[in-house]
């Protein structure tokens, strides 16, 4: 859900603050590989709610850089931060499909460990297991990111960065995964979370 406003003097307080978040983020949001993920994405900025956001830039992410900044900046000047990150582009949100979670964690396993433990490692610890992807194995982040963020990511990838679409219905997809398939991993990063 969107709720932050794109209000060119947000943008223009959000831009300056940005400068903090630039040395993990990138000047531009294009992410440092082994220091924090791209975030100058379509469809990071399509899947991401306001309320993912402004929890990750509060509280940061255990086990991550990315440390809390609730203490240095306020509310106004994080909502800042968020209008700035969307103003990169006129990104609608994505249509999420939330519906309830139902795979096998068995199925998502196997699946986890021959075509995703390759970038995000084989406990999903990302940077801190190989050099190539992100965290998605922790609590931390699987505590904040919805069913439908993850569907989403995995069927479309994570656009401008190397987490290619994995849906069978994509030209440039890494694998071939159908709904079920996607569900069982999500599953399974979830019954395993650490």
């Amino acid at each position: 859900m969107r709720e932050i406003a794109n209000d060119p003097r947000m943008i223009a307080t959000g831009s300056i603050i940005f400068k903090t978040c630039a040395g993990c983020h990138g000047a531009e949001g294009q992410g440092v590989i082994g220091v924090g993920p791209k975030l100058n994405s379509e469809t990071f900025l399509a899947a991401a709610s306001d309320d993912f956001l402004i929890h990750t830039i509060s509280n940061g992410r255990a086990g991550t850089t990315m440390i809390a900044w609730s203490h240095q900046y306020s509310r106004d000047e994080i909502y800042s931060v968020i209008s700035y990150i969307r103003s990169w582009g006129d990104v609608p949100p994505a249509n999420l499909d939330e519906h309830q979670l139902s795979g096998h964690a068995k199925a998502g396993e196997q699946i986890f460990s021959h075509i995703c433990a390759g970038c995000h490692g084989a406990h999903g610890g990302g940077y801190q297991e190989t050099a190539n992807g992100t965290g998605i194995g922790r609590e931390a982040f699987l505590s904040v990111v919805s069913n439908g963020y993850l569907r989403y990511i995995i069927k479309y990838g994570k656009s401008g960065s190397k987490m290619r679409p994995f849906s069978r219905y994509s030209k440039v997809a890494v694998a071939n995964l159908d709904d079920q398939q996607i569900e069982d991993v999500i599953v399974y990063l979830r019954a395993n979370a650490w």
